[in-house]
């Protein structure tokens, strides 16, 4: 079993009556019990080691296990990749000299570095992944529940979203080995005639 400063509930089964449970460590872990309904054990990890959790019932029977409380981050799979090499923008629409101006502008509207995703499992149910984007200075610009989708041209999406589910950040990937920003509807507004504003960013991973 493994906690992370967050309630974890363990069924008892075959207990005579109502239960108590202690722990060997109560710096490690707390432990309450609950006789509502299912007997049930209640840990709350508090720091990092291991603690023996003993229950007993109405009967005098004792069971004891072993908890182990881990860093939560332990408990991620982690993937990190930098910006390497020269950011390139693709320009649709406009005049070369528009073209020229856009990409100048739209490329130092980028400044992600480095972009960590974080991915964890849990029994019986799907699996989080969570992304960091940081700039050159290894400022956290973003970070949210990331979600890999198909765009509408088939390409591979990440798109970033709060914890109420609100799009902070999309990038799509039709070219292994480079995220894409695009910027289309934001320079719209002032060229109507761009149909199409691509910063190319080149990644590769380091972990």
């Amino acid at each position: 079993m493994y906690t992370n400063n967050i309630g974890t509930s363990v069924n008892v089964q075959g207990a005579k009556g109502k239960i108590h449970a202690t722990s060997s460590d109560e710096n490690i872990v707390l432990v309450t019990s609950s006789n509502e309904g299912k007997a049930t054990v209640l840990v709350e990890a508090l720091n990092i080691g291991n603690a023996q959790i003993t229950v007993t019932d109405a009967g005098g029977n004792s069971a004891i296990f072993t908890v182990e409380a881990k860093d939560g981050e332990e408990l991620w799979e982690k993937r990190i990749y930098t910006l390497r090499g020269k950011r390139q923008c693709l320009i649709k629409g406009v005049t070369p000299s528009d073209s020229a101006q856009i990409a100048a502008e739209a490329i130092g509207k980028v400044p992600e570095a480095k972009w960590v995703i974080k991915k964890r499992s849990y029994p019986f149910a799907e699996s989080l992944q969570r992304m960091y984007v940081y700039d050159e200075e290894n400022q956290l610009l973003v970070q949210g529940i990331l979600e890999i989708e198909k765009s509408a041209s088939n390409q591979p999406s990440y798109s970033i979203y709060s914890d109420k589910h609100e799009l902070l950040m999309n990038y799509t990937m039709p070219i292994s080995g480079y995220f894409v920003k695009d910027l289309t509807d934001e320079y719209r507004n002032i060229y109507p005639e761009v149909t199409e504003v691509l910063v190319y960013l080149p990644f590769a991973p380091i972990l």
